[in-house]
């Protein structure tokens, strides 16, 4: 990950240049170095019980630092992150924080050392010394899907929304159980990017691991509903015996490193880029705005008192007619979103309806062919309305956040425009009230990602075991059949208000937090502009109290300034060229 590092650590300079000087002093660079270093990329392992993701995880750092053991994990959730040496804290659920060393691993982590996590552990965090964990990466291993214990499920399930990239691990022998593909059928709308890893290729030989390779593809890609998917087929084992006992000839034969490559360089495209694009356009809008503010005192200095007061009034009085126009597009803006708001609500109820009156079709049918020759009808039906009520739920979800995405950025964009066409008239006017020429500078958007929209299908139970159990041996079969479909209609009716009523809640979570962010970014902005001229205003009123001397060294401090600053921005401009040319 070279190339990310290295602009990275290029930009961190230039951030930290800029914030020495005077006029720059303030949190907005620093707030840009924070973000820039305490990045965070979620990279949660994920895959059922003994496949091999502690090992693979082991293998990436180079160090046994997870145990690996025949006894699943328990129902704790394991962060790695950069540190200068390795550092182990357990988070306990009643606040509490202890430091252990790595044999205590154990004793937290896994079924034998804390069964059902009766020690109340929220989360484990690990820091260590990885070329991987420098960039911002939390590699994140979770407890193993379709284990034996169904609270490990839920936990990897529910650490779900928390995921910017996932590693799926699979093996040769034995396949994707059920389980398995279960997860991958939830995870799929829920996970930007799924690498699949089939592991333990050292256990079989070259023919058998091809068609183990032929076998899961077809299998992934008919749960993906996609074309076929690339898996990267290795050897965790050896190739942590290669890093950690001095065997590099095992490295080549466990191809991690191909895998290694392709990671490396999704971080950075996908990732990486995003950040350092993200971190220098805020750069340039501070220099925009210190330039803005350096060029007013300069200007404004060279006023005499008496014309200084009827400019600042001037100006003062035309922000006030931007400021309605700012609070008029927060409004519209508040518009927009209740009315996606509502438009969400009235696809969901006409979905309901829709869904209810046909799954009842579907069931009815399906019960009057099941019901001649089925061993178990109950049970069968049961599979049958969970099935048909997972695709049906998963299929109208996904196509209601790619409208809502394709709505939200049309309002994003919209609003943006606004918002910087106000920036625009605040720094041209500024320029105009105090004669000066000025450069404008637009701050690159980009509209967040709606992945993080939750919904897990929960397959409640019917209740239909009861009524068949205190029926049947009571009332005839045709009565005991006519009961139990009289029963299953109801349960689709509910079920569906059920899982309506729970997407409605997400959907109305997840717009609110959007709204508030949008809203909170866009008054930022403008504020930070106001402020750096009405700053700049105050600072040359300090002027006009002070000697024809102070005030002559003070412009010539402002012109050096201006130019160290116009400096800056050349660098960075050159540096946004080589972060773009990196990706192509």
């Amino acid at each position: 990950m070279g190339t990310y590092r290295e602009l990275q650590e290029a930009l961190e300079q230039q951030l930290q240049q800029l914030a020495q000087l005077p006029e720059l002093k303030g949190p907005n660079l620093q707030r840009l170095i924070d973000k820039l270093r305490t990045n965070r990329f979620n990279l949660v392992v994920l895959g059922a019980f003994k496949r091999g993701k502690s090992t693979l995880i082991n293998a990436l750092l180079g160090e046994s630092v997870l145990p690996t053991a025949i006894v699943p994990l328990t129902s704790v959730v394991t962060i790695i992150g950069y540190g200068d040496k390795l550092d182990i804290q357990v988070h306990f659920q009643n606040g509490q924080t202890k430091g252990i060393a790595k044999n205590e691993l154990v004793d937290f982590i896994t079924e034998k050392g804390n069964p059902k996590n009766q020690k109340g552990v929220r989360e484990v965090e690990i820091f260590y010394p990885s070329e991987y964990l420098k960039d911002g990466v939390r590699i994140i291993d979770t407890p193993g899907v379709g284990s034996v214990y169904s609270h490990n499920t839920d936990v990897a399930y529910n650490y779900l929304p928390q995921v910017d990239a996932a590693v799926f691990v699979v093996t040769v022998d034995p396949p994707l159980s059920a389980a398995e593909q279960e997860f991958l059928q939830d995870i799929r709308e829920f996970v930007h990017k799924i690498f699949f890893v089939l592991n333990k290729i050292d256990y079989v030989e070259a023919a058998e691991r091809q068609e183990a390779l032929d076998f899961t593809s077809q299998v992934l890609a008919a749960n993906l509903a996609s074309c076929p998917v690339s898996i990267f087929p290795i050897s965790a084992k050896q190739a942590l015996d290669s890093k950690t006992n001095g065997h590099p000839e095992y490295l080549e034969t466990s191809r991690l490193t191909e895998f290694e490559e392709h990671l490396r360089q999704f971080l950075y495209k996908e990732k990486g880029r995003v950040l350092l694009i993200s971190c220098l356009s805020g750069a340039l809008k501070t220099l925009t705005d210190s330039t803005l503010g350096l060029k007013v005192e300069r200007q404004a200095g060279a006023l005499s008192l008496q014309e200084l007061e009827d400019r600042i009034a001037r100006f003062e009085l035309e922000l006030q007619g931007l400021d309605k126009e700012r609070e008029m597009s927060l409004l519209l803006l508040d518009g927009r979103f209740k009315g996606v708001m509502a438009q969400t609500d009235a696809d969901l109820d006409g979905f309901r309806k829709e869904t209810t009156a046909r799954l009842r079709r579907e069931v009815e049918a399906a019960f009057q062919q099941k019901s001649h020759a089925a061993l178990d009808l109950r049970k069968e039906m049961e599979n049958y309305l969970f099935g048909a009520l997972r695709d049906v739920f998963t299929t109208w979800r996904l196509q209601e956040i790619e409208k809502l995405s394709q709505g939200l950025t049309e309002t994003h964009r919209d609003f943006s425009d606004r918002i910087n066409s106000i920036l625009e008239r605040l720094t041209q006017l500024t320029a105009r009230i105090f004669d000066f020429s000025l450069r404008g500078f637009a701050v690159e958007e980009a509209f967040p990602e709606l992945k993080h929209f939750w919904f897990r299908f929960k397959e409640d139970p019917v209740g239909l075991e009861i009524l068949q159990m205190t029926v049947t041996s009571l009332l005839p079969r045709a009565l005991t059949k006519g009961l139990l479909l009289k029963k299953l209609l109801e349960n689709v009716t509910e079920l569906v208000d059920k899982h309506s009523g729970r997407l409605r809640y997400d959907f109305h979570q997840r717009l609110q937090e959007i709204a508030r962010d949008f809203r909170q970014t866009w008054i930022a902005k403008i504020e930070d502009t106001t402020q750096s001229i009405r700053q700049a205003l105050e600072r040359a009123r300090a002027q006009k109290q002070s000697s024809a001397q102070a005030a002559t060294a003070r412009a010539g401090q402002l012109d050096q300034s201006l130019n160290a600053i116009l400096k800056a921005e050349e660098q960075l401009l050159a540096l946004k060229q080589r972060i773009e040319a990196a990706t192509r």
